[in-house]
C-alpha cells in the first residue's frame, strides 16, 4: 500500500517509544506537582512561550503562551484550525491555497512558491521557546482507513544554550484512484549567547521531504457531484472515478539553512553602541513529476521533448549574505518603555544557481527598518529595501504602519497600515522548460500596494484590507503566464473572534471579499465556525470537551491545480463552493494526556455531493479519526 512506507513506519517506531519513555520519566516526577530547576513548586508544568525565529531581517521578540487547554487538540491537521481558510485537493497533506487574498513577496530572488504553505516549513516557520528547563510536544493521530500522522517537538534550555527539534510526518492513501501521499518534514534550532552578552549566534536547519502521487483530479467532476442523493455510498465507490492521471508522481526535496552570529558593541562601563551581525541563508530545491501516460487532455497534445513518458524537474541552491547594523540586538524583547527608538540597515547579497530552468546570477540589495514608540501610546514602524542587481534588479518592497495603544494589558489597539511592492515574478513564470510547458518571456514589474485598518482586543481582531494590484503575472487556463493588462482591486472585511466562558468556548473566523478581476477570484463570503463544550468529570480528574466545527463559503470560480508546475491557475468553468461542511469531535485530557475522537464531514452524500473546494478534486467523504497528545513541561 502507498503510504506504508520504511521511513513512516520508522518514524512512527521511534516516536512511541520515546514517547513511552519520556512518559513515564515524567509522571514519576510527582503525582500533582513537579519541581523546576529553579526548585520552585509548579502545578503539572511551568509556563512556556514561544515566538517566530529572528530572521536576518529581525525585530524584537514577542512572546506568546503555549494553549495548553484541549481547544485544538483534534486539529491534527492545521487546515481543521479555524483560522484557516483554505481550498485543498481533498486529502491531508497536499496542496492547499488561501481562500482569503493576500500577497507577501520576501526580500530576494525566488524561483518558485511552492503550495504547501502548512506542512513544508521554511526558516521563518520555525519558533524560538522561552523556557526554564524543557519543554515537549507529542501527538499522534490515525484516520480510519488509511491516513496516520506523527508530530513531534522538544525544546530544552541549558544554562546558555537553547535548542529546537521539530518531526512531523504523515501518510495518506487517500479514496480515489491514484491520491496517495507521504510527507516528511524535520527542523530544528541551536541559540546561544554568552553570559556576558557580547557575542551570540543561531543556527537553523529545515528539510522537507514530499512524495505525492498525482491523479490531477477527476477527468469529469460531474459525474461525482450530480449524483442522487439517495446514493449514500461514499467511499466504497470511489475507486470506479477515471481520473486525469493513473501513473503521474511528485517528488520533492527542500532543504533550508540560517546561520546568525552576532557581537553587541558594549564598552567596559555598560554603554552600548548597538549590535553588527552577519548572517547566511541557504535555499535548496529539487522537485521531479513523472509520468508514462501522456494520451489525455490534461497534456493538450503538446510533447517538446517526449511523447510517451515526462520527467520535468526543477532545482536550484541560492546562498545570501546579510550584514547589517542595528541598535537592538536579535535577543531582545518587546519594550514596555513609554518611548523608544530603534534603527537597523544593511546589505544582503545572493548568489543563485538554476539548473532548470536555467539562471545563474548575483543579486544585491539595501535595506533599513525602524520601531518607534512616541507618548507611551504611539507605536510607529516602517522597513524599505531595495534590489540593485540581478534578476531582482529595481524590486522595491516598503511597509508603514501605526498602532495606538487603548489599553496594552487587554492588548487593545487601533492600527493602521500601508504597504508598496514592485516586485520580478516568479522566475519559473519567466523561464521555464520541460517535456509539455516551454516559454521564456521577460515581464514587466508586478506592483502592490495594500491599506490595511484593524481593531485588535485580546485575540479578537477585526481588520478591513484593500489592494490594488498592477500587472498580475498568473497561469491561466492553458497553463501558461499571463500578464494581465488590467489592474484589479481586492477589497475585504475580516473578523476573528474567539469567544471564551468557564465551559463554552465559539471560534468565528469570518471573511467577506470582492475583486474586480477574474484573474483574482475570490469567494464574497468564507467563514469558520468552532464550538465548543468542556467541562471536568469523575471528581475534576478527567477533562472532557464536545464540539463541533462548520466551514462554509460562497460559490466562485476557485482556482484549478496543475500538477506538473506545482501551481494553482486561473480558470472560469467549474464553479466550486455552496456546500456546508460539518465536523464533530470529542476529547479527553488527564493530566498531561489528551484524547480525541474526530468525525469529519458528516452530511456527506446527505444534502449532495458538492464537497469539493479544488475543481476536480473532492474533499473527503464521511471519515473519522483517533489522535493521542502528551505535553510536558519540566
Amino acid at each position: 500500500m502507498y503510504c506504508k512506507t520504511t521511513i513512516c513506519k520508522a518514524i512512527f517506531l521511534t516516536w512511541l517509544c520515546l514517547s513511552g519513555f519520556i512518559a513515564l520519566a515524567q509522571e514519576n516526577k510527582g503525582a500533582n506537582r513537579t519541581i523546576d530547576s529553579a526548585m520552585a513548586l509548579s502545578p503539572d508544568y511551568l509556563p512556556t512561550r514561544f515566538a517566530p525565529l529572528p530572521t536576518a531581517q529581525y525585530f524584537p521578540i514577542s512572546y506568546t503562551p503555549i494553549d495548553t487547554t484541549l481547544n485544538y487538540i483534534y486539529a491534527y491537521d492545521p487546515l481543521l484550525l479555524p483560522q484557516n481558510l483554505y481550498q485543498s485537493l481533498g486529502i491531508n497533506g497536499q496542496a492547499h491555497k488561501n481562500m482569503v487574498f493576500d500577497m507577501q513577496r520576501p526580500l530576494g530572488f525566488n524561483m518558485i512558491t511552492l503550495p504547501y504553505p502548512l506542512y513544508f516549513k521554511k526558516i521563518s516557520d520555525l519558533k524560538i521557546y522561552d523556557l526554564a528547563t524543557s519543554y515537549t510536544d507529542l501527538n499522534f493521530s490515525y484516520g480510519l482507513l488509511t491516513e496516520f500522522m506523527v508530530k513531534a517537538t522538544h525544546a530544552q534550555h541549558i544554562r546558555q544554550v537553547d535548542f529546537v527539534v521539530n518531526i512531523d510526518a504523515a501518510s495518506n492513501e487517500g479514496y480515489f484512484i491514484h491520491q496517495g501521499i507521504n510527507r516528511l518534514s524535520v527542523n530544528g534550532m541551536v541559540r546561544f549567547e554568552t553570559q556576558n552578552q557580547l557575542y551570540g549566534f543561531l543556527l537553523a536547519y529545515a528539510f522537507n521531504h514530499g512524495k505525492f502521487a498525482e491523479n490531477g483530479g477527476l477527468e469529469y467532476s460531474p459525474d461525482f457531484t450530480d449524483r442522487d442523493t439517495r446514493d449514500s455510498s461514499i467511499t466504497n465507490d470511489l475507486s470506479s472515478f477515471p481520473v486525469m492521471f493513473s501513473n503521474g508522481l511528485s517528488l520533492i526535496n527542500t532543504h533550508s539553512g540560517q546561520f546568525t552570529n552576532y557581537v553587541n558593541l558594549k564598552t567596559q562601563k555598560g554603554h552600548y553602541f548597538g549590535t553588527v551581525s552577519y548572517t547566511l541563508d541557504f535555499d535548496y530545491l529539487k522537485s521531479n513529476f513523472t509520468d508514462h501516460d501522456l494520451n489525455n487532455l490534461y497534456y493538450q497534445s503538446r510533447y517538446y521533448l517526449n511523447t510517451d513518458s515526462t520527467n520535468d524537474s526543477i532545482r536550484y541552491y541560492s546562498f545570501a549574505n546579510t550584514l547589517q547594523w542595528a541598535n537592538y540586538s536579535p535577543t531582545d524583547t518587546v519594550s514596555s518603555q513609554p518611548y523608544f527608538f530603534r534603527i537597523a540597515g544593511g546589505v544582503r547579497h545572493e548568489f543563485v544557481d538554476a539548473t532548470s530552468p536555467g539562471y545563474r546570477g548575483n543579486q544585491l540589495a539595501l535595506f533599513a527598518r525602524t520601531s518607534i514608540r512616541l507618548f507611551k501610546v504611539w507605536d510607529l514602524y516602517g522597513d524599505i529595501s531595495y534590489g540593485f542587481s540581478g534578476y531582482t534588479r529595481n524590486d522595491a518592497l516598503a511597509r508603514v504602519g501605526a498602532r495606538f495603544s487603548i489599553n496594552p494589558k487587554q492588548r487593545h489597539y487601533l492600527g493602521l497600515e500601508a504597504r508598496f511592492n514592485r516586485y520580478s515574478p516568479d522566475y519559473i513564470y519567466s523561464h521555464y522548460e520541460g517535456n509539455n510547458n516551454m516559454w521564456d518571456t521577460t515581464w514587466r514589474k508586478q506592483f502592490l500596494f495594500k491599506a490595511s485598518a484593524f481593531w485588535t482586543i485580546f485575540d479578537y481582531r477585526l481588520s478591513f484590507n484593500f489592494f490594488h494590484i498592477g500587472r498580475y503575472v498568473f497561469l491561466n487556463s492553458k497553463y501558461i503566464p499571463e500578464q494581465s493588462e488590467k489592474s484589479a482591486q481586492v477589497i475585504q472585511l475580516e473578523l476573528f473572534a474567539p469567544l471564551r466562558t468557564k465551559h463554552f468556548s465559539l471560534d468565528a473566523n469570518l471573511a467577506l471579499q470582492h475583486s474586480t478581476n477574474k484573474a483574482i477570484t475570490v469567494p464574497l463570503f468564507a467563514g469558520k465556525l468552532s464550538a465548543l463544550y468542556s467541562t471536568r468529570i469523575f471528581k475534576k480528574r478527567l477533562r472532557f470537551q464536545v464540539g463541533v466545527d462548520l466551514f462554509y463559503n460562497t460559490k466562485y470560480y476557485a482556482d484549478g491545480y496543475n500538477p506538473i508546475l506545482h501551481q494553482f491557475y486561473s480558470q472560469q468553468y467549474l464553479i466550486t463552493g455552496n456546500y456546508l461542511y460539518i465536523n464533530a469531535h470529542i476529547a479527553l485530557r488527564v493530566k498531561r494526556t489528551s484524547f480525541f475522537l474526530r468525525g469529519g464531514n458528516l452530511i456527506a452524500g446527505l444534502m449532495s455531493f458538492r464537497y469539493i473546494t479544488t475543481p476536480g478534486y473532492p474533499m473527503e467523504g464521511r471519515s473519522l479519526e483517533l489522535g493521542i497528545n502528551w505535553k510536558f513541561y519540566d
